[in-house]
């Protein structure tokens, strides 16, 4: 063990957050290898995957299994570990722990008890796709995977109508065409869009176009539909705006009621009425949430 993470060996004590390939095996940086290698124990999302991957690097390492559905239950022995001086890999199925994948309870425990993190950065479907895409620019938002349903997959489409950043969203392949509706509907159907699928393995794919455009052919089949997904939304093209005074938006926010009580979705009114009226969207968007509620 180098005792020195810098020189790409495991530290005694330390959580390591480990990035592994999200497809292409030789994505995996040499100095991930060598903490897998070092470690007392690895701690995996599903150890069946995890062993497949330290199989074929040639890896034995004890492998403990870390679900989201039972997390917080298994931290202790972990932690008991590290406070006693061994070191610890934490990795995912495929790319960087904890986004949109478990870890987080594991990493702020560790963080809690006095633990160091080390993190060994790699490969990441996110990252991925934002240079893939060719449509994020200096800001953008990662929003993970997006709720399924009701009101509250409405208010997240709606904040990413509203914000004026590009916006990244895992989906899995069986829903990306009503999702891509969804956001059409709420972002508008020219919105700069990109599908980015199997990132890095054998049939990546990635297709650029308006959300409506690619909407169309997920319909029609000219997008497999199988497969692991990541849709970015680009930022709202600027558009030349009116003078308009700090008293339109009391008056554009009652019009968003009245055309919510009319039956118009709160996202689709904020966007037509702040379109309507040359106002910026996300600040009308901020101001229509129901109290309680998230606004971005």
């Amino acid at each position: 063990m180098s005792g020195d993470a810098r020189g790409g060996g495991a530290t005694a004590g330390a959580l390591h957050v480990v990035s592994t390939p999200i497809g292409n095996l030789a994505d995996l940086t040499p100095r991930a290898a060598a903490v897998l290698r070092e470690v007392a124990l690895i701690v995996a999302e599903d150890t069946r995957v995890a062993r497949t991957l330290l199989e074929g690097l040639g890896i034995d390492r004890p492998v403990e299994s870390l679900p989201a559905f039972d997390e917080r239950a298994r931290i202790a022995p972990i932690l008991a570990r590290l406070n006693g001086g061994e070191s610890v890999a934490l990795i995912s199925d495929a790319g960087t722990p904890l986004i949109s994948d478990p870890g987080q309870h594991l990493v702020a425990a560790a963080i809690a008890s006095g633990v160091r993190v080390v993190p060994i950065p790699g490969a990441s479907a996110l990252l991925a796709a934002v240079v893939a895409s060719g449509i994020v620019g200096a800001r953008w938002v990662f929003e993970g995977f997006l709720p399924r349903s009701g009101g509250e997959r409405e208010r997240a489409i709606g904040a990413i109508a509203a914000d004026d950043r590009a916006s990244v969203i895992y989906e899995a392949g069986n829903r990306v065409e009503e999702t891509l509706r969804d956001l059409a509907a709420a972002c508008g159907d020219e919105r700069p869009a990109a599908i980015c699928r199997e990132l890095t393995k054998l049939h990546e794919e990635v297709q650029r176009g308006s959300l409506a455009a690619l909407s169309r052919k997920v319909a029609a089949g000219e997008i497999d539909g199988r497969g692991e997904f990541v849709l970015v939304v680009g930022a709202e093209p600027p558009r030349a705006r009116d003078d308009v005074s700090e008293g339109a938006y009391p008056a554009a926010l009652a019009a968003v009621e009245a055309a919510i009580a009319a039956g118009e979705s709160r996202s689709g009114a904020v966007r037509r009425i702040a379109t309507e009226w040359h106002l910026e969207r996300r600040r009308l968007w901020a101001l229509a949430h129901e109290p309680g509620e998230p606004t971005e």
